[in-house]
């Protein structure tokens, strides 16, 4: 739209005598987004204001609010500002109040238009990434999370800058840094995180995993997971191990396989606890740096050693006598008794030697059967036989055996169609735990039979129908036919019933709902007949019965319509019979005498009847002319 052009009916001009909307410039799924000026600040902006078809809607207008009040408390480079908001008051054309925002107006391209462009490298991708990852931090530091991060809410300016909006269905966390208060599944299936997908509550790192599927379809053009429905989008990011990167696109650097593995783990606590720390792992990568994920070590047990028997002994203090009233010879005859305390302190010592000899054996146990069963862990176990099992069947079986499941489809002319015809690596094949197993599906036998039931079907379902068997329709031809209707199908090229490779275009032959009349003139009233009325002719037939000298009586000389000419089935032909016209009846001859006496009024005399009067023609000549008696004419 220009400035001269109309606006919406409701929408004003100027917004609070300050925003004047110059043109439309992005349209979403609640809101339309307009170009203004700013007359106060003498700068563009971009105003978003919701449409009158979804204000309405009291969820619509919270999650528009919603987006407005999280903005507005993120202040990054990196995210798209929010500067003032607002409400347009209801008009005789929209009964509802339209809340608006007025943002930041920022010119680029989306991210999703950068990956449809093609020209987006390694360096490029963690640039990017790590731009949304500095969003991300801010926006999780101040208990933001976004819950939709994907390529259409992320723009990359004119010079590189990378901005991320849209927090439409963001939600703040409270200072305990519990969870959104939600379970409904929210976000867009390519890209939200197992947890969304199962509908449960979500935090920050669940916009991680959304971030890691952003940086996927950087490298590789396309998203971790695709299928024909959410559903089924969703169900991949549940159970399924995404293919690594460097498998999907040829040119991408491996060492980028065991970041995406991690970011994209089905356990919150598996991935990347921060977004920078993600963005860190990529630009090290790009570096040429290795991710190694820190793997938690065996524990390990230490002993407080409380002392040696020969500190034991060098740390006891030996006590004087106590003094006595006996005479010293005596005491010295005494045998003096071993202190006490030295005694004590040699049994505490052996105990504590003790009792740190079974620690140590308990913490030596301990760390084997921790080796022990981390090799169990390991161990490699044989991949099951699931030829000719179901694909959920089969499924369920690797996972049972703890396998990761990828699914991939081929041809197969032994196994029914949807049914499982081998595994990578083939059954019986050692392989470790958790270890990806590729599940083959049969699509059925490459080799397809035309259906034989396509004759006498509308074009249509001709259609539908060779769809169904993978096939696929080429030209359509049209011929005549005395029994299929007009555009209905009499044949195809290949014929009916032969077999073609799937994906094969098959030629449909159309009625034309017409048929060619034959030639039946010169034919017995019986052949004619038997050939008018054939199955590959279909007319009908009217012998007409005309009196003519031309023809033999019987004869069939003349059809209408015409032999060769096309005429619609059923159609009446008639045909002409030569029929001999009667006898003319005999008229009798009068007498001589009656002949003389019939006319009264004849003279007697001869001469009279002999005479030629010159009204009457001469009597021809030897040359055929009459001759003329009396005068010669003038033109003579």
């Amino acid at each position: 739209m220009s400035e001269v052009e109309a606006l919406p009916p409701g929408l004003p001009r100027m917004i609070n005598d300050r925003y004047e909307i110059e043109s439309l410039i992005g349209r979403g799924g609640m809101a339309d987004v307009y170009l203004a000026t700013d007359h106060v600040l003498s700068r563009k902006v971009a105003v978003k204001v919701l449409r009158p078809d979804t204000a309405g809607n009291p969820m619509v207008v919270n999650r528009f609010r919603r987006e407005a009040k999280a903005v507005a408390g993120l202040s990054h480079p990196n995210i798209v500002a929010v500067y003032d908001t607002g409400e347009l008051p209801a008009t005789e054309y929209n009964r509802e109040r339209l809340p608006f925002m007025v943002m930041e107006y920022v010119t680029g391209r989306t991210l999703k238009q950068v990956i449809a462009a093609g020209d987006v490298d390694g360096s490029v991708a963690v640039h990017i990434t790590r731009g949304v990852c500095d969003a991300l931090d801010h926006s999780h530091n101040n208990n933001v999370v976004h819950r939709d991060i994907k390529p259409a809410n992320v723009m990359v300016t004119d010079s590189g800058h990378v901005k991320l909006m849209d927090f439409g269905i963001a939600r703040a966390l409270d200072t305990s840094a519990t969870m959104t208060q939600t379970a409904a599944v929210v976000g867009t299936a390519q890209y939200f995180s197992p947890e969304q997908a199962r509908g449960e509550q979500v935090d920050f790192r669940s916009d991680i995993y959304s971030v890691g599927c952003l940086f996927y379809e950087l490298v590789t053009h396309q998203p971790p997971f695709t299928g024909d429905s959410p559903v089924s989008v969703a169900y991949q990011h549940v159970g399924e191990i995404p293919s690594a990167p460097s498998e999907v696109k040829h040119g991408v650097d491996p060492i980028f396989d065991p970041i995406v593995a991690k970011v994209l783990s089905k356990e919150r606590d598996d991935r990347f606890q921060s977004a920078g720390a993600f963005a860190s792992a990529l630009e090290d990568a790009l570096n040429g740096i290795e991710f190694h994920d820190d793997e938690p070590e065996p524990s390990t047990y230490t002993l407080p050693i409380y002392g040696t028997h020969h500190e034991a002994e060098t740390g006891f203090i030996a006590q004087s006598a106590p003094r006595t009233s006996q005479h010293p010879v005596f005491v010295e005859d005494e045998a003096p008794e071993p202190p006490a305390r030295h005694k004590s302190n040699r049994g505490l010592i052996i105990l504590l030697t003790v009792i740190a000899l079974i620690a140590v054996g308990i913490a030596s146990f301990l760390v084997i059967r921790s080796i022990q069963a981390e090799a169990e862990k390991r161990a490699p176990i044989a991949v099951p036989e699931v030829l000719e099992m179901s694909e959920d069947d089969a499924r369920e079986l690797l996972r049972d055996n703890t396998f990761q499941v990828r699914v991939e489809r081929e041809f197969s002319d032994d196994v029914e169609q949807g049914k499982a015809t081998r595994t990578d690596p083939e059954a019986g094949s050692m392989v470790a735990k958790e270890s990806t197993v590729a599940l083959y599906i049969s699509d059925g036998s490459e080799q397809r039979t035309i259906p034989e039931d396509l004759a006498n079907q509308s074009e249509t379902a001709a259609r539908d129908a060779l769809r169904e068997a993978g096939l696929e329709v080429g030209e359509v031809s049209r011929e005549n036919s005395a029994t299929v209707p007009t555009d209905w199908v009499i044949g195809t090229s290949p014929e009916l019933g032969s077999k073609v490779k799937a994906g094969s275009e098959v030629d449909l032959i159309l009625s034309t709902g017409m048929v060619t009349v034959p030639v039946v003139t010169e034919m017995s009233r019986e052949e004619a007949e038997e050939k008018l009325s054939a199955d590959d002719v279909g007319l009908e037939v009217q012998f007409i019965e005309v009196e003519t000298d031309d023809y033999a009586e019987g004869t069939l000389f003349k059809q209408s319509p015409e032999a060769s000419e096309d005429v619609p089935q059923g159609s009446l032909v008639k045909i002409s019979v030569a029929k001999a016209p009667p006898a003319p009846e005999p008229s009798e001859e009068p007498s001589s005498s009656e002949s003389e006496s019939s006319d009264p009024s004849e003279s007697d005399d001869p001469t009279e009847d002999a005479s030629p009067t010159s009204d009457s023609p001469a009597p021809p000549n030897g040359n055929g002319r009459p001759d003329r008696t009396g005068p010669p004419r003038e033109n003579d």
